[in-house]
Parts: structure tokens; sequence; C-alpha cells
């Protein structure tokens, strides 16, 4: 499992364990479509312009929202065709995200 940032042609841009399904398995597999697993659209959450927090050497707020929120599923299937690009993560990113996944987890085993 590889976290990455992957931006869609909707413009949303979500962090997630990606994973690619194949049609069958050994050498003559192709590629079928994405999966996604805990999914986030990533939003900035600053008031400054990105062009003035880069030229500040700021940190970057990051605020995480449910990339599908009227669903409890955590894997989504994705054509090919939905995605932009694919990129790894700034390393904190990568941490918050993984915190984030690690007390979801949490608070579903307490729930249970």
């Amino acid at each position: 499992m590889a976290v990455q940032v992957i931006t869609m042609k909707t413009g949303d841009r979500v962090i997630t364990e990606l994973k690619e399904i194949f049609d069958q398995e050994g050498e003559d597999k192709k590629g079928i479509c994405l999966m996604m697993e805990e999914p986030y659209v990533l939003h900035l959450d600053t008031k400054e312009p990105q062009y003035l927090t880069e030229q500040l050497g700021a940190e970057y707020k990051v605020r995480f929202s449910k990339w599908n929120p009227y669903s409890n599923d955590t894997q989504y299937k994705l054509p090919y065709d939905c995605v932009m690009t694919v990129s790894n993560p700034e390393p904190g990113l990568e941490q918050a995200y993984e915190n984030k996944i690690r007390e979801k987890q949490e608070i579903e085993t307490n729930e249970n």
C-alpha cells in the first residue's frame, strides 16, 4: 500500500492508500482500475494566499474531509480516466493522514 495524493478531473485533491486492480495474476496481467482506500479530500485551510505562504516559508494548514461522506465504505474503485495526476505526499502530510486513519480505527474499535 502506498499513500498517494491524487488530483481528480473534478479538481479534488485526495489523499488515499492507492492500489491498482488487475484482471489476472502473472505476467500477462492488465490493469483495469485504481482502488482508493480511506480517501480524504484535502483542503488548504489558510487565510493567506498560497503565493504569500510560500514566500514567507510558512507551513500549510490542511483540513481533511471524507471523500464520500454519504457512505460507510472505505474502498472505492476508480476508473483511470478520472485521475489527472498521482504524486507522493509531503512527509508531514502523510504522517497527518496516517494519524487520522489510526484515530478513526481506534474509535471504531472502541465502539464495537
